[in-house]
């Protein structure tokens, strides 16, 4: 049910919302407010979600305890346009919310170029699946320990970066 929030978020979508006092739009990063809470008010409801169109690859993965239908012990969304040379990360279920690896992003963008033809080492992209780790707030729960959800992230931060490049 919560698979596509990450990818939501890495893609920067804009939540349309309607009620008594009319319509308004909310980025994603400000509608999902914590466990169970959002930012509607009173009589409002989602009339649509605008998601932005990116020429570039869009993956998601996720890790769970079978291979469908399964509540993902840990997943994420990786968005990377060539043209403009960016990405974004976004995590589920590692956090209260889905969470958006803004340290990470900025990081790699700092460090590498992310435009058509670019390349990666193996230690860069090791790096940058640790730095997304670290942006993590996993609990331990009947589905899984913190320590192994964040080693998830990690391992599919890393696939996902280098999958985008190849």
């Amino acid at each position: 049910a919560g698979d596509s929030l990450p990818v939501l978020s890495a893609l920067n979508a804009v939540i349309h919302l309607i009620g008594p006092q009319g319509t308004r739009d909310i980025p994603w990063e400000e509608f999902m407010l914590g466990v169970k809470k959002n930012a509607l008010n009173s009589g409002e409801f989602v009339h649509s979600i605008t998601v932005p169109v990116v020429q570039g690859w869009q993956g998601y993965a996720k890790v769970g305890t079978r291979n469908a239908m399964v509540i993902a012990t840990a997943s994420a969304c990786l968005v990377r346009d060539a043209d403009e040379g960016l990405i974004s990360i976004a995590l589920g279920s590692v956090g209260p919310t889905i969470i958006r690896c803004s340290q990470a992003e900025k990081w790699l963008l700092k460090t590498t170029s992310l435009r058509v033809g670019a390349q990666i080492n193996a230690d860069l992209a090791v790096e940058f699946g640790r730095r997304v780790s670290d942006e993590a707030t996993p609990i331990d729960d009947h589905r899984s320990t913190a320590a192994y959800r964040r080693h998830c992230v990690a391992i599919l931060a890393q696939r996902l970066l280098v999958r985008s490049l190849a």
